[in-house]
């Protein structure tokens, strides 16, 4: 239970206060990167692989972009993981 003197913080907290400088552009990267990954699969940046041809691997260009795209969430997820779960 919550004391009558205790502060209650309004607004959005984006960061702890015991997390280090690091940590914290180590996250704001991590954002971001996500961010760019998923704006990759849809409109408008979509928009520049959206064409049949070439033919990559077998596959129309846009859904080798989209497979492209699933791939690279993929390995920064587990580059996550592993940063987090190292210790």
């Amino acid at each position: 239970m919550m004391k009558s003197n205790e502060k209650v913080k309004k607004g959005l907290v984006f960061f702890r206060q015991d997390m280090d400088e690091k940590t914290k552009k180590r996250s704001i990267f991590w954002f971001f990167y996500f961010l760019i990954c998923a704006l990759a699969t849809i409109w408008p940046i979509y928009l520049i692989a959206n064409r049949i041809k070439p033919f990559v691997l077998g596959m129309p260009f846009s859904m080798f972009w989209v497979a492209l795209w699933i791939v690279i969430i993929f390995i920064g997820t587990l580059t996550k993981y592993n940063q987090e779960y190292r210790r």
